[in-house]
């Protein structure tokens, strides 16, 4: 029994950490959501396709993994509509039901924001793929169009709202619509006092410091007060228009928030910054955003691959680097390996500001180059349970020539664990 338990655990998780940081550059548009659902179930081995292992789990169970193997793809959206001109603020509503009803039949499991604070916070755990969602501003058709679809599916949702724009006049909601939905899944987080675009925060920079403190503790203060008076405690903000500063940044704990979202898209690990959560902004006249958001498959240079059973491995004919590199080219390593290095001061011309390394399941990784020391190195974010890895690194010389060097290696995922977990 714990053997199969630990095998589909294993299964679930082989494509989890796979995908840290979004695969540059994803092409989804040939994919419709169908085509999406049909590639989402190919995840199990057929090694755990027998009769044993359907009697002793549903098909359908979505089962927690450890911290460090879950993703989280926030969503952001604003106003809605069935008959207005679309735009990118503006999503037919027939639309977001679509996206809604897919994320039911991707098997995505959509959580709270206390769900994800808890999971950031290290006092709960959370099933491999989760899709929180958020809206912004309190757009009236939030209200009208939105919230009766998400009651119907049962999705729990933060509504951001910036508080000048809490009155019912013209398109804006009323504090009795907030608590009405608040009774039925809505979490409430800030979105500051007036909404202000960077042209202002400029301006009241340019006027000093204490006078951007005084700004930013109105903004991000004042609104969290009259938020917290009217629905409750508020710990979360969102940044307009992403905007922020390390003067804002530095200052926001003081008001109580725990957490706060940009609008740089990215799946959510438990390793980001609190205060600069990635978001993905889902646009009514570009479709392909809420496609890449909810892409959790493994890729690999860009491109979308099968999560067969050899997901990162090379052909046998592939020459090895001209250099040396760890783990090296068919070693096994195990799932808590803490870097892959490429070594490259063999290599004469090197122009290191060209330098990349791209990961099978996680496209281009954020790899420290060290011209002094000719190293390239990207440092794990988490343990990888993915049975291979293929390691692309491309440069090029002085004079202009394209280079790359390609290995791949295996991960045990049986072999002993020896590293401690210290994410926070």
């Amino acid at each position: 029994m714990k053997a199969l338990f630990r095998g589909l655990l294993l299964a679930m998780s082989m494509a989890v950490c796979a995908q840290e940081y979004d695969p540059v550059p994803v092409n989804l548009d040939p994919l419709d959501l169908e085509e999406m659902t049909n590639a989402e179930e190919v995840q199990i081995p057929e090694s755990l396709k027998d009769d044993e292992y359907a009697e002793e789990v549903e098909p359908d169970e979505v089962l927690d993994v450890p911290r460090d193997q879950t993703r989280v793809a926030v969503l952001g959206y604003h106003n809605f509509s069935e008959t207005e001109p679309v735009s990118r603020m503006m999503l037919r509503t027939s639309e977001f039901r679509e996206q809604m009803a897919y994320l039911r039949r991707a098997g995505f499991t959509v959580i709270s924001m206390q769900e994800f604070l808890e999971w950031r916070l290290g006092t709960r755990t959370l099933p491999a793929r989760c899709v929180l969602i958020t809206l912004d501003d309190g757009w009236k058709s939030v209200y009208t169009d939105a919230y009766p679809i998400l009651k119907e599916f049962g999705y729990p949702f933060t509504l951001f709202l910036y508080t000048n724009f809490l009155n019912g006049r013209g398109d804006s909601l009323t504090p009795e619509q907030v608590r009405e939905m608040q009774a039925n899944g809505a979490t409430i987080g800030s979105h500051s006092v007036s909404h202000l675009y960077p042209r202002d925060w400029k301006k009241a920079e340019e006027e000093g410091a204490e006078a951007y403190a005084r700004l930013v503790d109105f903004e991000f203060g004042e609104s969290q007060k009259k938020l917290s008076k009217l629905f409750g405690t508020v710990n979360t903000f969102c940044f307009p228009g992403g905007y922020h500063t390390p003067a804002m940044v530095e200052r926001m704990p003081g008001y109580g928030y725990l957490a706060a979202f940009t609008v740089v898209p990215g799946k959510v690990t438990v390793t980001e910054a609190p205060l600069a959560i990635p978001r993905y902004m889902i646009f009514g006249d570009d479709g392909s955003v809420f496609r890449t958001a909810v892409d959790f498959r493994v890729a690999q240079l860009g491109t979308v691959v099968s999560t067969g059973s050899r997901p990162g491995t090379l052909p046998a004919k592939t020459p090895p680097p001209p250099f040396a590199v760890s783990p090296k080219p068919h070693e096994t390593v195990a799932p808590d390996f803490a870097a892959i290095t490429a070594y490259m001061s063999g290599v004469a011309g090197v122009d290191f500001s060209t330098v990349q390394m791209r990961v099978s399941g996680f496209g281009r990784v954020p790899a420290k180059v060290d011209p002094v020391t000719r190293a390239v190195q990207w440092v794990l974010p988490c343990r990888i349970y993915m049975p291979n890895l293929s390691v692309h690194v491309t440069w090029k010389s002085t004079d202009g020539t394209s280079h790359k060097a390609e290995w791949s290696f295996s991960i045990d995922p049986g072999a002993p664990i020896k590293t401690v977990n210290s994410i926070p």
